[in-house]
C-alpha cells in the first residue's frame, strides 16, 4: 500500500498512547478525495464490507491486547523506548486539558 498525504491529529495521540492506523478501500481506485464521488460510492456495499472488515480488525486488535496483557505491556514498552525519553510538546499555543494519566505515569 503506498502512503498517502493527509493530516490528522493522530500524530499527537501517538506521543500519549501507542497507536495503530487502518486503511481500507472504500471507494474506486483514481477518485478524487474528498469529492461528491467519495460521498456517493461510501454508501455502495462494497464500501459497507470494506468498513466493515476494517471495524472487525480494529476490534480483533482490542480483543487481543485486552486477552493478552502481556502484549499490551509489550506494546507500552516499545512506545516508551520509541520515545527514547523525548517529551510531548504540542504545537498549540494554548495548554490542552488534564487528561488524566497516561501510560507513562503507570
Amino acid at each position: 500500500m503506498s502512503q498517502g498525504t493527509g493530516s490528522t491529529d493522530v500524530g499527537d495521540v501517538s506521543w500519549i498512547v501507542p497507536t495503530v492506523e487502518c486503511a481500507t478501500a472504500t471507494w474506486a481506485a483514481g477518485t478524487p478525495s474528498h469529492s461528491w464521488q467519495v460521498v456517493a460510492q461510501g454508501c455502495s456495499p462494497a464500501a459497507h464490507r470494506a468498513m466493515l472488515r476494517a471495524a472487525v480488525t480494529m476490534a480483533g486488535t482490542a480483543l487481543e491486547l485486552i486477552a493478552h496483557p502481556a502484549l499490551l505491556e509489550k506494546a507500552l514498552e516499545e512506545h516508551r523506548q520509541r520515545r527514547d525519553g523525548r517529551p510531548y510538546i504540542s504545537l498549540i499555543e494554548t495548554a490542552a486539558p488534564d487528561l488524566g494519566p497516561t501510560p507513562n505515569d503507570i
